[in-house]
């Protein structure tokens, strides 16, 4: 039975008052390093130079560099985790082994994937570093809740303002901007992450914050207001996913609880929602639902990666070259450049092979349990599901984030288990007079 105190808000679950103390702590250096270039990468996405990539990896490896440094100084044993964990700095490790036996059809590309990979597993290793403590990783949490509303509300703003420019100032060369994103689908899996963590949060607080609800009615009604399908439809099921969550809790839940305050904060989170998304406008999602074929090209796309990984599957053709091979499998000719598969479990397969697939996929899969059983995680599972019919990984702005919070699920499930194995204490014998 799930008591009142199974349900109280508690660990990083939940938003408690940040602690001062905790913000002061060395370990709050690199906590804030990592969150500014992770800002970094999402406010310069539609940015086509390279030089913000190059910033975003550079600022990741010197945060990297420095906290081994730091740890050597301390005699602190800076690498640690799970055998699963170890596998994502395996990752940029099959490039330079693709670079190095010759069977990647760009070594230019591969190259660049390698220290795109490297940056991703340096953010892994660095929130996974600063989010030990249940603290640590609500206050993760919080600021990346945080800056996700705010992109929220510059997306509404600038919606139907900015004419494609980034705060009104930086031309994108398209006709839209979501936020800094010039596409929508990649600001929807961003957005997917951020909204559990609010839904989660405004069920556990109930009235006791106003804040979780307004976030998490303004991310929703920015996904619908970007005319993403995959992103509104997968937004929508995370809320109707949480909600039905929250009630199974309430169901099992003792008398003790006040359930007249949740039931008035499950009705209050989809009304919020609902009042955003109609001051935002929901005809332009819905006539993009009306597609007869809203597979047409990424289903020959994905044909072609298939095909890929069948004349390759140990060794595929080199991280990164999709762009470059898929001309060769290609069953359909279109007018326009395929820079991705809009599938990334099978561009992995196609670039490094199935073993590169199971490279990334294992480690993922593993923090699916965790997600389910910290429903502010099921934003991984989401975008794990997005992955299927477009692109979040290939960018930072997105697959920083997601890397961020696979570490935030892992540090989350080491606790788990740390406080499964502590001996519990002896029960004391009380003495009764005869």
């Amino acid at each position: 039975m799930i008591t009142r105190q199974a349900i109280r808000p508690s660990g990083e679950s939940a938003l408690g008052n940040l602690s001062i103390s905790a913000l002061l702590r060395p370990s709050a250096l690199w906590a804030a390093g990592l969150f500014l270039m992770l800002c970094f990468a999402t406010a310069t996405v539609f940015v086509k130079q390279a030089w913000a990539l190059q910033t975003f990896q550079i600022g990741i490896y010197a945060l990297v560099a420095a906290y081994l440094l730091s740890s050597l100084r301390r005699s602190a044993l800076p690498v640690a985790g799970s055998a699963l964990e170890w596998l994502i700095y395996v990752l940029p490790l099959w490039g330079l082994l693709q670079i190095s036996i010759h069977t990647t059809a760009s070594s230019f590309e591969t190259r660049g994937e390698v220290l795109r990979w490297g940056s991703l597993a340096g953010v892994f290793f660095l929130t996974r570093a600063v989010t030990v403590s249940a603290n640590a990783r609500r206050i993760f949490l919080s600021f990346f809740l945080g800056f996700a509303t705010v992109m929220a509300v510059l997306c509404l703003t600038q919606l139907f303002t900015s004419e494609g420019k980034v705060l009104w100032i930086f031309p994108t060369g398209y006709p839209d901007v979501y936020a800094t994103f010039p596409y929508h689908a990649n600001y929807t899996q961003f957005l997917e992450l951020s909204l559990p963590i609010a839904l989660w949060r405004a069920l556990q607080q109930g009235w006791r914050s106003w804040w979780y609800p307004l976030s998490g009615g303004v991310l929703y009604a920015s996904a619908v207001g970007s005319a993403s399908r995959g992103g509104a439809f997968i937004c929508t099921v995370e809320m109707v996913v949480m909600l039905a969550y929250w009630l199974l809790i309430l169901r099992r839940a003792s008398r003790s609880v006040r359930t007249r305050t949740a039931i008035l904060t499950l009705a209050l989170i989809p009304v919020v929602a609902a009042v955003f998304t109609v001051a935002v406008g929901w005809q332009n999602v819905w006539n993009r639902f009306q597609d007869k074929d809203p597979f047409s090209g990424r289903r020959e796309f994905l044909i072609a990666a298939v095909k890929m990984a069948e004349h390759r599957p140990l060794a595929g053709f080199g991280l990164g070259t999709f762009p470059e091979v898929y001309q060769r499998f290609a069953v359909k000719d279109f007018p326009f450049y395929a820079n991705h598969t809009h599938n990334d479990w099978a561009e992995f397969a196609a670039d490094g092979g199935i073993p590169f697939l199971l490279l990334v996929l294992i480690p993922f899969a593993a923090a699916i349990p965790t997600a389910l059983r910290h429903p502010w995680g099921i934003g991984l599972i989401a975008v794990m599901a997005h992955a299927c019919f477009d692109y979040p990984f290939p960018r930072p702005a997105v697959s920083g984030w997601i890397f961020a919070l696979l570490a935030v699920l892992y540090a989350t499930r080491a606790a788990d288990r740390g406080a499964e194995q502590a001996p519990r204490p002896a029960p004391v014998a009380v003495l009764s007079r005869a």
